[in-house]
């Protein structure tokens, strides 16, 4: 049984998130910006439909999509690349593959306790960061 991810999130660890920055080609201010932001995570999850709203005084960052279905994923808000992006369940995480331009990229989120979890992946490098539920 896959877990249910609605909730509102705060950031408490985000591990070697510059790197994973510069392996996505993001200029060097923005990867500044970026690494002193602490982003809330705001999900809905709705049977296979989900909605993971990114929300911090920079800039938000919504994804809605269904479980299982391919889609065109507009990531300008991020690198301003597009991709075509497929979320599913392996076992009780949530795990991205986003085919574009740069190779092996997507995330994995999962649950352990109050604590959700995000890996995030691109060319090789892998960025970790753990919100706690509100």
């Amino acid at each position: 049984m896959v877990p249910n991810l609605t909730g509102y999130w705060k950031m408490i660890s985000n591990d070697n998130f510059e790197e994973y920055l510069k392996a996505l080609d993001v200029n060097i201010t923005i990867r500044k910006i970026a690494t002193l932001l602490k982003p809330d995570k705001d999900i809905v999850h709705e049977g296979d439909h989900i909605i993971i709203k990114t929300l911090s005084t920079f800039k938000n960052y919504n994804m809605d999509f269904y479980v299982g279905q391919e889609f065109e994923e507009d990531l300008s808000g991020v690198d301003d690349r597009k991709c075509m992006t497929t979320i599913t369940w392996e076992g009780d995480r949530l795990v991205c593959v986003q085919k574009g331009e740069i190779e092996g990229r997507g995330w994995t989120h999962w649950v352990e306790g109050d604590e959700l979890h995000l890996e995030l992946r691109a060319a090789g490098v892998v960025s970790k960061q753990v919100f706690k539920k509100t």
